[in-house]
């Protein structure tokens, strides 16, 4: 039985605190909220001992796994205060963004840059919550393109709205690798959250594009990722659940898949995501989406931010990571 401690008493922290409860081989033994009436309700809900530090918690509960479901703008602190404490942590993406999820910056990869050093350096689990990873329709994009059905991969092109924002670019980076550079049309300076088109290039010649903003509705699903090879192309839908392979340079089904009604695939995602977490803390692995992929989808956005600010100059993704090392 794996021994959780929640931070966190909002409604996202007690979702992923029920999550893990819930499992077999886990259990919530601790709670921690600075706000007495967060604390209180987290106490109610798992009949675990609250703490409203914690540095309080650290000193009363052994738990191995801490699931650290903080805002992203103090995510970094409390962080590397757990890995000193030597625990395991999960916790929410993007990694860091001191303006907000959807205006992530470069020096945000600067504040991070220490704790990916510590838990590099620590031999600790530490991951983050890409759960699209454990939708049926993009684990089938990955696994096509993994296992060569698509042919030679040549292009990429992708969008969504804000709310997916992190997910939409960790698909990208989990299926195909990290980037070697971007180039980016988008003001980062507007008030508002910016509007960014996205150029993308892999080592070995793939290109791509990926378009976000707040604009879009939900009518026509929040993002869409299609990857194409030389013999087939595919793409991902949706929060619901959509996947379709079709010939190359034709309408040709391979393969439809929609989930059914009443079945959207993004509640069952959370789920899977703390089942895998369990799994790889039984199994001494790492977790579904371990601390590398936080750090890389942090490195695109910071990459990406570089670039807007200079004009859709090509910034290549090893300097913008040897700029946040020094």
């Amino acid at each position: 039985m794996t021994k959780c401690a929640l931070i966190s008493g909002r409604g996202m922290g007690l979702m992923h605190g029920g999550n893990f409860h819930n499992h077999p081989d886990a259990e919530v033994v601790a709670v921690c909220d600075m706000d007495p009436e967060l604390l209180a309700k987290a106490e109610e809900q798992f009949g675990a001992p609250g703490y409203s530090s914690i540095e309080e918690l650290l000193a009363n509960c052994d738990a191995e796994l801490v699931l650290l479901i903080v805002n992203e703008t103090r995510r970094i602190p409390p962080l590397r205060q757990l890995l000193a404490a030597g625990r395991n942590v999960f916790t929410e993406k993007p990694l860091c963004g001191l303006e907000g999820q959807h205006r992530v910056r470069e020096p945000d990869l600067a504040v991070a840059a220490p704790a990916i050093s510590a838990w590099r350096d620590s031999g600790l689990k530490f991951g983050i919550d890409f759960n699209y990873r454990f939708m049926h329709h993009f684990r089938k994009l990955h696994d096509d393109v993994a296992e060569g059905r698509l042919g030679e991969i040549r292009m990429v092109h992708a969008r969504a709205h804000f709310n997916c924002w992190s997910h939409v670019i960790d698909q990208i980076l989990w299926t195909m690798g990290t980037p070697e550079w971007v180039s980016v049309i988008g003001n980062p300076k507007q008030d508002r959250d910016w509007e960014r088109l996205i150029h993308i290039g892999w080592e070995n010649g793939v290109i791509g594009s990926l378009s976000g903003t707040n604009l879009w509705g939900y009518d026509d699903h929040p993002l869409r990722v299609k990857i194409l090879g030389e013999t087939s192309y595919a793409e991902a839908r949706g929060l619901e659940g959509w996947y379709c392979r079709r010939k190359a340079n034709s309408s040709e089904h391979e393969e439809l898949w929609e989930a059914e009604d009443g079945n959207p695939e993004m509640p069952e995602s959370f789920k899977r995501m703390a089942d895998g977490v369990i799994k790889a803390m039984h199994a001494d692995t790492a977790f579904p989406a371990d601390g590398e992929a936080a750090w890389n989808e942090l490195l695109f956005e910071a990459a990406v931010h570089r670039s807007a600010l200079q004009n859709g100059a090509r910034v290549f993704l090893s300097d913008v990571e040897h700029a946040a090392s020094v």
